[in-house]
């Protein structure tokens, strides 16, 4: 079976799409990672004539409604913006959420209405959330599916510790001036004075302070999260405000068994006593406080870290996203298959 992923440039929903692909690959399915800016539809499906395609309904064009109709065989899951009841309360000009156009809603039910695709279309909201952002894609007759961000197992396993990397405060994400509202609530206080705490801080947008490193490779970032006493996540205002977008970084850092404390977003409560949730900047700042230097703080650490790296393992990797996409494009009994061979993985793993 052909599995053709299409991603748009490399930013959190690539690594996720990566997850994918690399437990694809694992279980023995044949497939490929498809830059959908660089390289024609026509190219990659006549050269490649996947059996599934997994692609954002942003993306459809000419070109690729042609190559989905040329295909009744086809399976189709699209990552698709916000259409729901919550629209409507929010504010567009100061959140930046993604929402389907109008554009989209056409094309999506005209395809639909013609070729029975896409089978389904998902977002990395929970299962309760998008009852509420996408909804409204029901009524096209398409089905809205969770698939939350996930840990790539290939690349953030046997992560180590790395003297290059020790520090109090590790933190890997770029700054900008959305997301630097939170940011500068929350983290920037901490970076002052500098010798407070250690803080390594790394992204491919300068933050412009004494303690930002610059970019980090790929390999090195499960090792950060491991090395530093602290892995921060910091959510983006949106998030906050309306208490769903969980994002890519905290299923990464307790995969590579780091130790996070995150700001307060309504859906984190999934992860229970595996991370540390700080109510406010205040709050947040008394625990990096006693976490990174207290010895009950490191104490506490070490169960946390436990319980973090437990669940994320057993739940939240790119062989459960994957076994979801499965089973929904009607695959159960491969669906089945592929959580046991994950199951039984484990288990030899001890």
């Amino acid at each position: 079976m052909k599995i053709l992923i299409s991603s748009d440039g490399k930013h959190a929903h690539y690594f996720q799409r990566m997850a994918w692909a690399n437990a694809f690959s694992a279980i023995g399915f044949n497939v490929m990672l498809w830059d959908c800016k660089t390289v024609p539809a026509f190219d990659i499906f006549d050269t490649f004539e996947p059996d599934i395609f997994l692609g954002q309904s942003y993306n459809l064009d000419e070109a690729l409604i042609k190559c989905i109709y040329e295909r009744p065989h086809l399976k189709v899951g699209l990552r698709a913006g916000d259409w729901g009841d919550q629209e409507k309360e929010v504010d567009k000009s100061k959140y930046n959420i993604l929402f389907c156009s109008k554009k989209e809603k056409e094309l999506l039910k005209k395809l639909k209405d013609e070729t029975g695709k896409p089978d389904f279309v998902h977002i990395h909201y929970n299962d309760a959330d998008i009852k509420r952002t996408h909804n409204h894609f029901e009524t096209i007759g398409i089905k809205p599916v969770s698939l939350m961000m996930c840990a790539d197992t290939a690349a953030y396993g046997g992560a180590q510790v790395d003297p290059r990397l020790t520090c109090d405060i590790g933190f890997v994400g770029g700054y900008w001036p959305y997301k630097g509202q939170v940011i500068d609530r929350y983290l920037t206080p901490l970076l002052y004075p500098t010798e407070r705490y250690k803080t390594k801080i790394f992204g491919n947008q300068p933050w412009g302070v004494n303690q930002y490193c610059g970019l980090i490779d790929d390999h090195d970032v499960k090792n950060l999260f491991k090395s530093a006493k602290i892995s921060p996540n910091l959510s983006e205002p949106h998030a906050q405000v309306y208490g769903i977008d969980v994002n890519e970084r905290i299923f990464k850092i307790l995969y590579a068994g780091g130790f996070c404390i995150s700001d307060n977003v309504e859906a984190y409560k999934m992860f229970g006593d595996g991370i540390v949730i700080a109510d406010s900047p205040e709050d947040f700042a008394k625990k990096i406080e006693y976490y990174a230097n207290t010895d009950a703080g490191t104490i506490d650490r070490s169960e946390i870290i436990y319980k973090g790296q437990k669940l994320v393992t057993e739940n939240h990797t790119g062989f459960h996203r994957i076994a979801t996409i499965m089973k929904e494009i009607g695959y159960e009994d491969e669906s089945l298959g592929i959580l046991k061979a994950y199951k039984d993985t484990l288990n030899a793993q001890g």
